[in-house]
């Protein structure tokens, strides 16, 4: 008994020695796992990338370094705008003077200096025609109202503003429809160009006296009249009016500025005066049946006009008063009626306005939105293109329009900077005459326009007939037309 408990200890020694020989051995610490995915790795993305983009930075500092500021002088010329600060005599309201269109602007620009140099529209050789031709020649000035925009871009006087456009982020389209697409045309070296950019707006309408209307109980005109509607109520008002006395006229034309109104009478008829081809010349025809149709008719209805119509320049004396004796004055212009009209809205209520007359393919009127253009010699373009987009697309510049010559704003928001104007009876007429003109004629300031508007004042005085007076318009505009595809007429 003694042996057996002797030996038991160490058999449960060697039976221990055994098992922790055959046991599974321990799992290792994960230190060294931890340290193996943490390791370097992540220290050298976070170094490569932080070097890059330090790179990154200093190449796009250098790039993106603020340009100076455009500056320096412009000098700009306008036609009509009064001189000095004044009174409308008919509303008692402040006209400013161009003076206050300096000022407005070098507030908004402060580093440009612009110089406004400020002339008549006048007529004939003391008109704004042969002044912007010397000033273009002289290379007097940077940027230009130029009605005759086509005509001096396709002799090569003008900027093409299409990559000014391009290169200019903040350029916007402003205008409303087609306006500034009516400025686009041919030129040297290429066929498609924008010479300008709408600036001064208007329209030709007509107007109609209802208290004549009335007191010789006429129905009044429909808004969209007619050739005939036209003559039979002139026809009508021509007299003694039955309720003053008064010796009245039914009809109206400006003889000075006829050829506006016999254009839109012409294509009344169907005419048109021609084309510009793919060259870039023009193709002109006054001598055709209908034009004769349209001077016939309108020698014609000079009967029913007061005397002293064919020297006109303007509207009948006593317009927008109560001593007014014609019924029907076509082609009205905004600045004669539309301020008044906003100070005194009863005068829109007696001088009623409807659409131009329509050709049958729905247009008819002169397009009237004269454009600003840079001239190609002009010394400081990145000024000048800043100085046509503010007086262009800003209201402040569109209101002093307005206020100084009773100008239609151009830019689509036109309401907004003139809302009394959405508020007149005949708005619709006003506002909208321009979305049913002809396309700006291309020879509005050429040759031919004055070839034909001589014309007219001859079959008018009686010294030609028609046939005769187009004729001869015919064979002068030829003539000038032949020159300019020679050369010599530049």
């Amino acid at each position: 008994m003694k042996m057996k408990f002797t030996h038991m200890p160490i058999i449960l020694v060697v039976i221990a020695l055994v098992l922790s020989s055959c046991a599974t051995p321990a799992a290792p610490t994960p230190e060294t796992i931890v340290q193996t995915q943490i390791v370097t790795v992540v220290e050298t993305q976070e170094v490569k990338v932080v070097e890059t983009q330090e790179v990154q930075v200093e190449v796009e500092k250098v790039v993106t370094a603020t340009p100076a500021p455009v500056s320096g002088e412009v000098k700009v010329l306008l036609i009509g705008k009064p001189d000095e600060d004044g009174i409308d005599p008919l509303t008692g309201a402040p006209i400013p003077g161009v003076g206050q269109l300096e000022t407005m602007f070098e507030g908004a620009n402060p580093n440009i200096d612009i110089q406004i140099i400020n002339i008549p529209w006048g007529s004939g050789a003391t008109g704004y025609g042969p002044k912007t031709e010397s000033m273009i020649q002289a290379q007097e000035a940077c940027v230009y109202l130029m009605p005759g925009a086509f005509a001096y871009g396709q002799r090569g006087y003008l900027e093409n503003l299409d990559p000014w456009i391009a290169n200019d982020s903040t350029f916007e389209d402003v205008w409303p429809g087609d306006y500034l697409e009516q400025w686009r045309g041919w030129g040297p070296g290429n066929p498609d160009n924008q010479w300008a950019l709408p600036y001064s707006g208007g329209n030709r309408v007509i107007h109609y006296d209802a208290v004549l209307f009335d007191q010789w109980g006429v129905e009044p005109l429909s808004q969209h009249p007619t050739l005939q509607e036209i003559e039979e109520k002139a026809r009508a008002m021509t007299g003694i009016n039955p309720v003053t006395g008064d010796q009245n006229y039914g009809y109206w034309y400006q003889g000075k500025y006829i050829n506006w109104q016999f254009q839109a009478i012409a294509h009344a008829f169907g005419a048109t005066w021609g084309q510009v081809n793919e060259d870039g010349t023009w193709t002109i025809n006054w001598d055709t049946p209908e034009y004769l149709q349209a001077l016939e008719w309108l020698v014609m209805m000079s009967q029913y006009t007061p005397p002293g119509a064919l020297a006109a320049d303007a509207m009948p004396d006593g317009f927008l008063t109560d001593s007014n004796v014609v019924a029907i004055i076509p082609e009205g212009e905004t600045g004669y009626y539309l301020s008044p009209f906003v100070a005194d809205p009863s005068l829109a209520e007696r001088f009623r306005t409807t659409y131009n007359l329509q050709g049958p393919d729905g247009k008819g009127g002169l397009f009237i939105a004269d454009p600003l253009a840079m001239a190609t010699s002009c010394p400081n373009k990145p000024a000048a293109w800043e100085v046509i987009q503010w007086l262009t697309m800003s209201p402040e510049s569109q209101k002093y329009n307005f206020d100084a010559g009773g100008n239609l704003p151009v830019i689509a928001s036109s309401a907004e900077a003139i809302p009394a104007l959405g508020q007149l009876i005949d708005a619709d007429a006003i506002l909208n005459q321009n979305a049913f003109a002809e396309r700006r004629y291309p020879w509005a300031s050429s040759e031919p326009r004055f070839a034909l508007q001589a014309a007219i004042e001859a079959a008018l005085a009686g010294i030609m007939t028609p046939k005769e007076a187009l004729e001869q318009a015919q064979a002068e505009t030829a003539d000038w037309l032949a020159q300019q595809t020679s050369g010599s007429g530049n």
